[in-house]
């Protein structure tokens, strides 16, 4: 990656080679000044030992240059962070899911735990696109279909801290409230299909509608006329209603309708304590007819330390060991 790097290392090691040599030579030159003449010297370097340790000496020094030199080549590898670049193609489904999520008052209390069935849901996918809409009087998409895992994670946690935070500031709900009343259910399940796009394409559609269906305002579309309008885009619709549809009659009444549109669209119905909501759920939209797409190519860098690191390590240990040669 920083392929200047070899030119920088190359620049000082010449640097210093220069400066040893000049300090090497004024250090020859002053020892050459005080040296002392000794007659017959050559007997001495002649002696069979004599030469012997020699060879062993040059042996050594020489084997210290050659690993030195190694160790500083592993030194600019790492240094200049020798990488490889591969192509990969993300694989992606031809699977698109909204999260349809009613922010009115009366389900402000049960919205965070909501998110986080969502996310489970979520890490139970791989190549779906999904995509989030906040709705109460009209529909808002809070980010819009994609594979973006990692996002989609990061917004519905931050939602999720948004909506049980006693110190939220509810800025969410902001486009939410522009209509004729408020939790406009069929209006916002006709918004949540509408987010679909490339309508023409062959496509699995499914939507995950979490509401208590408890009306409250004038709607431009009602439950049924949405449900139909759905089921017309052949779309499923899975409900997760978090009331309580045992304690009062007309909480019931709504859940019934709920049902009814749901299940119309060939989607499920469940409540929000169902324990089997996310796998039914997930084995109703996997069974869905799919085919394995591909993405766009995209480069992916690997860095590979490896070697230069062994030839380092490598390298340190035989210079002990010729450092230790040489000074026997």
């Amino acid at each position: 990656m920083y392929w200047w790097m070899p030119v920088l290392w190359l620049a000082t090691t010449a640097g210093v080679v220069a400066l040893a040599l000049w300090l090497r030579a004024r250090r020859r030159a002053r020892a050459l000044a005080t040296a002392v003449p000794v007659a017959h010297s050559d007997r001495l370097t002649q002696l069979p030992a004599y030469r012997a340790a020699l060879v062993r000496y040059r042996a050594a020094l020489y084997g210290a240059v050659v690993v030195v030199s190694l160790v500083l080549v592993a030194a600019v590898l790492m240094s200049s962070r020798l990488v490889s670049i591969s192509s990969y193609q993300p694989e992606m489904r031809n699977r698109d899911i909204v999260l349809c999520l009613d922010v009115s008052g009366s389900m402000i209390d049960y919205d965070a735990a909501i998110v986080r069935t969502f996310r489970d849901l979520v890490d139970e996918f791989d190549g779906e696109r999904i995509g989030l809409v906040l709705f109460n009087a009209s529909a808002v998409t809070h980010f819009p279909l994609t594979t973006d895992y990692r996002f989609v994670r990061e917004q519905l946690t931050r939602l999720e801290n948004d909506l049980s935070s006693p110190l939220s500031d509810y800025a969410f709900i902001n486009g939410t409230l522009l209509g004729e009343g408020s939790s406009l259910i069929g209006d916002g399940l006709g918004s949540c299909v509408m987010r679909f796009d490339d309508v023409d394409r062959e496509r699995s559609r499914s939507i995950v509608l979490a509401t208590d269906n408890y009306v409250a305002g004038e709607q431009i579309l009602t439950l049924p006329e949405a449900g139909a309008f759905a089921a017309e885009r052949k779309v499923r619709v899975y409900g997760i209603n978090p009331g309580d549809v045992t304690s009062k009659d007309y909480i019931a009444e709504f859940a019934r309708e709920m049902e009814r549109v749901v299940l119309a669209t060939d989607g499920g119905y469940f409540a929000l304590a169902d324990p089997s909501a996310i796998p039914s759920i997930v084995d109703g939209i996997e069974a869905q007819q799919t085919e394995r797409l591909t993405g766009e190519p995209l480069l992916v860098r690997t860095d590979e330390p490896t070697w230069p690191f062994l030839l380092s390590v490598l390298g340190t240990a035989l210079i002990m060991y010729f450092g230790w040669r040489l000074k026997r």
